[in-house]
């Protein structure tokens, strides 16, 4: 490496990925082979975002530590372990969310072993270790970041699970809520409470971000059910996933319109035209209407949450910078309403 990177944002955090990326492909003492695998995944992750362009995917799962950290003592670049282990984090539960969906093509048969067991030490041995090199001569944060760690592999585990459970056609709202508060809220509040934890904040302030943290994972989740229709990709209703926007749908219709529905979802398990047709009935602008106002009172809360916890600290720039993520995440698909006023 010979060009310097930027202290704090998403390229100056890929860049250290990849150079520890490098390092690792080129372990050779104890445990090189594991080493190795983890190296060879974490670079394939990373150039696989470079060529599908996911900047502003990459933006919001690194800004939150950053911001966090920079509205408690107006020096954001101390968080980069917590942005580190979030992208870590989620290069190792894409992996795994690709092989619970069953996405074709996604892994060969002859790399599944391999690659399963090196993103499980990425998620687990890696980001502890960018965690604790970070807290050398402070045991005691070091094992809070470990606690926000643990906690998130708790939550997000319950909320897979639940998402493997559960179907479009039974699931409740509530129940898909919940499930999303786990599977994509708990990264996202472990980002946010490793960025308080390393700022010093005190235990009442690590709390009230991580459950800010969460509820913008929620967020991010309902932007990122919109990517798989607004790409015309289908994953989800090809394979029947109990999404918060479909389950809400068939909860507004009536009896007999559910039942017609529910059939023509049946049928986007092995219909192109059924997805279409089911995809078009998600995106008329009625519904995107009010969908957009069922996600309403999420959006506000984040933004009221922002102005509550901003308001204690004179850095007002990361202020600005947590209510512009929440923007830039409702905004990923303008299509789809989201960021319609209440």
């Amino acid at each position: 490496m010979t060009t310097e990177a930027p202290a704090w944002n998403s390229a100056g955090v890929l860049w250290r990925l990849r150079e520890l990326g490098e390092q690792l492909t080129a372990s050779t003492g104890p445990g090189g082979m594991a080493d190795r695998a983890m190296g060879d995944a974490l670079i394939g992750f990373l150039d696989r975002l470079a060529a599908r362009g996911s900047g502003p995917a990459v933006d919001g799962i690194v800004a939150l530590p950053f911001l966090v950290h920079g509205l408690s003592s107006g020096e954001p670049a101390a968080a980069e372990p917590a942005a580190m282990a979030h992208v870590l984090w989620w290069v190792s539960a894409r992996y795994l969310d690709d092989l619970s969906d069953a996405v074709p093509g996604a892994v060969a048969a002859s790399e599944a072993d391999r690659d399963l067991l090196a993103v499980v030490g990425i998620a687990c041995h890696l980001s502890a270790t960018v965690l604790d090199d970070a807290c050398r001569d402070d045991p005691a944060r070091a094992l809070l970041l470990r606690q926000e760690l643990s906690r998130c592999w708790h939550r997000a585990i319950a909320g897979q699970l639940a998402d493997l459970s559960s179907t479009a056609a039974t699931a409740t709202a509530e129940e898909v809520m919940a499930g999303y508060r786990g599977k994509t809220g708990a990264p996202y509040a472990m980002a946010a409470a490793m960025g308080a934890v390393l700022a010093g904040c005190a235990p009442a302030q690590v709390d009230a971000l991580r459950d800010f943290g969460e509820r913008f994972g929620v967020l991010r989740q309902l932007a990122n059910d919109q990517r798989d229709i607004a790409s015309r990709r289908y994953e989800d209703l090809r394979n029947g996933t109990a999404t918060y926007m479909v389950v809400r749908y068939l909860e507004s219709l009536s009896e007999a319109e559910r039942a017609v529905a529910e059939k023509l979802l049946v049928g986007c398990a092995d219909s192109a035209a059924a997805r279409e047709e089911f995809a078009a009935r998600l995106t008329e602008p009625g519904w995107l209407r009010a969908f957009a106002g069922i996600v309403r009172p999420l959006i506000d809360g984040l933004h009221a949450t922002v102005d509550e916890i901003g308001g204690a600290t004179e850095f007002i720039e990361y202020t600005a910078g947590l209510h512009g993520l929440i923007e830039q995440t409702v905004n990923l698909y303008p299509e789809f309403l989201l960021g319609l006023p209440g």
